[in-house]
Order: structure tokens, then sequence, then C-alpha cells
């Protein structure tokens, strides 16, 4: 009888942990099925919204340059940039004055030090003075923004 008896106990422990088995599948499909679903939304909507309204690009070839250095040792950069323009019709007066934009983006790079353009904020800044800059020089239009496609410090 002692083993009828375990037995018993044995099928009513297996019965009882399929119950729990089942009533935690079907309380995990009731929670996905009824958990809220939130929206993300992107951090930065300025960039989501100017990479949908892109204008022309117009790439430079890459330039290097000698970083400014106290230290005496010398640092290259090596970057490479892209200009949105804002008409497409810039591209001709950029491929004109390609010699003196070029001139003058060097003369820029070649000012900086490396803690001026290692930050992501000096990345910015170089961009916005590399439009700025070439901007005065232009009458087709106007380049909207300057992005970097390399970047390499040596």
């Amino acid at each position: 009888m002692s083993r009828s008896n375990s037995n018993n106990k044995l099928l009513i422990t297996i019965i009882i942990l399929l119950i729990l088995i089942i009533l935690s599948g079907a309380g995990g499909l009731v929670y996905y099925f009824t958990k809220e679903t939130k929206e993300i939304t992107p951090v930065n909507t300025q960039v989501q919204t100017s990479v949908t309204k892109l204008g022309p690009i117009y790439p430079l070839a890459p330039i290097t340059v000698n970083l400014k250095n106290r230290a005496g040792k010398d640092i290259y950069l090596k970057i490479t940039l892209s200009l949105e323009l804002n008409d497409k019709l810039l591209a001709n007066e950029l491929d004109a004055k390609n010699a003196v934009i070029r001139d003058n983006i060097i003369l820029l790079l070649s000012s900086k030090t490396l803690e001026d353009i290692s930050s992501d904020m000096g990345k910015e800044d170089i961009c916005n003075e590399i439009k700025n800059k070439i901007n005065p020089m232009l009458s087709d239009g106007k380049i909207k923004n300057v992005y970097i496609l390399n970047f390499l410090v040596e």
C-alpha cells in the first residue's frame, strides 16, 4: 500500500507542476498580448528631418594637413568632406572655385590643434567654420551643411 501511496503522491506532484507550467505560460501570453506598446521617438528629430530633406551633395577630395602643435611633434589630419548645397547649380561654381575653396579649408584646418578637433563639438565647429568661410565666396547658392566622411589623425 505504501508503494501505491507514493505513486499517488508522485502523480499529484506531476499534475500540480503541469498545472503551474500551463498557468505560467497562459499568464505570459496574456501579458504579451495586453501590454502597452510605446512608440519610440528619435532623440534628435532635427537630424531625422534634415536627412529626409537632404540637398544635392558635392564631394571634396581628401585633404591632409599638419595640425598646429606646440610640442614640435608632427600631427596629421586626413579628412574627407562633402558639402550639402541648397541648389544643384552651385556645383558648377564650386568646380570653378575648387582651388580657392580647398586653400581656405587647408588654412582653417592647419590652424587647429588636436584638442580643437578631437571632440564631437570640435568637429561640429569645424563644419560650421568651413561653411561660414566658403559661403561668402559663393554667388550661385549657399552651402547648407558640411559633412565629415573620413577623419583620421596620425
